[in-house]
């Protein structure tokens, strides 16, 4: 993905979590990718749902629903993402077993994170640029 892809997050650990997870979802969608066109239509799909993510963010602030509405929004948005895209693209049954395994803890790891990540201190509402 990109680099230049600006990532709302709202402190050091929420932006550490963030890129992992998107740097996980990366290299498993990568691995069970044959053809390199719909690699890059993910990756695209990617960016919108960050930049939907980024929109968002400015919502959760005045609903009070910060974590429920915007913490764990990009996860469980690309979780479903990349479980559409692989019914959509040429896959063995193997891998799609393997990488629905390492997505289901991966999403888990990354919200249980971002819930742990509350209680993180008052840098929490900071709002930083990756």
């Amino acid at each position: 993905m990109d680099e230049n892809v600006k990532i709302m997050c709202v402190n050091d650990k929420h932006e550490f979590v963030i890129v992992h997870f998107l740097e996980q979802i990366q290299q498993y969608v990568d691995e069970i990718t044959k053809d390199d066109e719909d690699y890059d239509v993910f990756l695209n799909v990617l960016i919108e749902l960050i930049a939907k993510s980024n929109e968002n963010v400015i919502f959760s602030f005045l609903g009070g629903d910060y974590t429920e509405k915007w913490l764990n929004e990009l996860p469980t948005t690309v979780y479903f993402a990349v479980v559409g895209y692989m019914h959509l693209i040429d896959v063995s049954l193997i891998d799609l077993i393997d990488t629905t395994e390492k997505l289901n803890n991966l999403v888990a790891d990354t919200l249980d994170e971002l819930q742990d990540m509350e209680n993180y201190g008052d840098s929490y509402y900071k709002i930083n640029l990756n």
